[in-house]
């Protein structure tokens, strides 16, 4: 009754997959974890499951959402995913596990001074729509608090440059598929005189009608989102990082000296930045598109044999794992992405992956904390 990753004693332990089951990990290679654990690791592989480049192949796997049930489970989480409309404006997109593309509803109001308001309802159906009207209407009859504060919304204004200067986009409401709201806009002023147009609005009684709504022409496929994604890349080698020293000692039974075994959990864990970064990374591609290769671990190559090589839908990264932990021949892993199973290696498989791998040259990341990378 030990947590595998802070090793204190404790009757409340759940199971942690060692190759986080959001890329596809499974249960031929799991350890204990308390909850505090557990939500520190859980946290991380968020981040890069469904915020970093390494979302985007995620999702177009075959995995399920972890939790079908729950209207936010299995989403990207982007700053924006906005795609041109064919009928004029920007439409709001939800992109979903099994690469599933969906619209969301939205409210965009155009408002330049000296020229008249007007607005755009969209969305999947009118019902959506309508449920965005009596979110925000719910939330104005909310009983103000003793400072008068009545509800809050999320708000963004970070948009691609392209996006801010186009005047075709307007500022807008959106409904998230939690029924919360978010107020998108180019900067504070605008968005303030939004919310005092839809406000009146909305308390006017406006409402969907759906006897004339239509749907328009469709989005085809293939047609360009504008995207931008917002991560901590420490959280990408944090779970490199997990997978190459959970591999090391459960998959090939080996440990680490003491003193760099126990860096090594505190920086999985996030609770310490060592003096040097244990994580090294081959550059990242210049685009970043799906792929079927799976995940691999390979341990002790013996070019690097105090490392660990782990590729994560074909972006690799080196793990200083100290010389401790070296082992007598090489030893590789393999999980799917599909969920459907991780094994060790074969030979012939392990001789290939040495060679795939010899040759790439991984660069160190800046000793100093990071900054969210878009």
């Amino acid at each position: 009754m030990v947590c595998f990753w802070c090793q204190t004693e404790t009757v409340q332990l759940t199971m942690d997959h060692v190759v986080p089951r959001s890329l596809g990990g499974t249960n031929e290679f799991t350890v204990s974890a308390c909850a505090q654990c557990q939500s520190a690791i859980s946290k991380a592989e968020h981040e890069v499951a469904r915020k970093s480049p390494l979302a985007i192949p995620a999702l177009a796997s075959s995995i399920t959402a972890r939790h079908p049930e729950r209207p936010t489970s299995g989403h990207l989480r982007p700053v924006h995913l906005l795609v041109k409309h064919p009928l004029g404006g920007y439409g709001e997109t939800l992109l979903s596990a099994r690469e599933r593309m969906t619209a969301l509803a939205h409210i965009e109001l155009k408002i330049e001074r000296g020229e008249p308001i007007e607005g755009r309802v969209r969305g999947p159906s009118a019902e959506a729509a309508q449920r965005l009207l009596d979110a925000f209407q719910r939330a104005l009859k909310t009983k103000p608090g003793p400072d008068g504060f009545i509800c809050e919304f999320k708000t963004s204004v970070e948009l691609d440059p392209r996006i801010a200067t186009d005047r075709d986009f307007w500022p807008r409401i959106v409904l998230l598929p939690n029924d919360r709201l978010l107020l998108r806009g180019r900067n504070p002023e605008e968005l303030t005189h939004f919310i005092s147009a839809f406000t009146a609005l909305v308390a006017g009684g406006y409402r969907v009608d759906a006897s004339i709504w239509k749907n328009g022409e469709e989005i085809k496929a293939g047609t360009p989102h504008s995207m931008t994604l917002k991560y901590d890349p420490r959280c990408v080698r944090r779970i490199a990082a997990k997978i190459a020293y959970g591999m090391l000692r459960i998959g090939a039974n080996k440990c680490t000296d003491v003193a760099r075994d126990a860096e090594l959990r505190e920086y999985i864990l996030g609770r310490s930045a060592p003096d040097e970064e244990p994580v090294a990374e081959e550059p990242p591609p210049t685009t970043f598109t799906t792929s079927n290769k799976p995940h691999s671990v390979l341990l002790s190559p013996p070019y690097d044999r105090n490392a660990a090589v782990v590729s994560l839908y074909g972006l690799r990264f080196r793990v200083e794992l100290g010389p401790s932990a070296a082992l007598p021949k090489p030893i590789a892993f393999l999980c799917e992405i599909d969920g459907s199973g991780m094994r060790q290696m074969s030979k012939a498989e392990t001789l290939a992956l040495i060679e795939d791998a010899k040759n790439v040259a991984f660069s160190q990341p800046p000793s100093l904390p990071d900054t969210k990378n878009e």
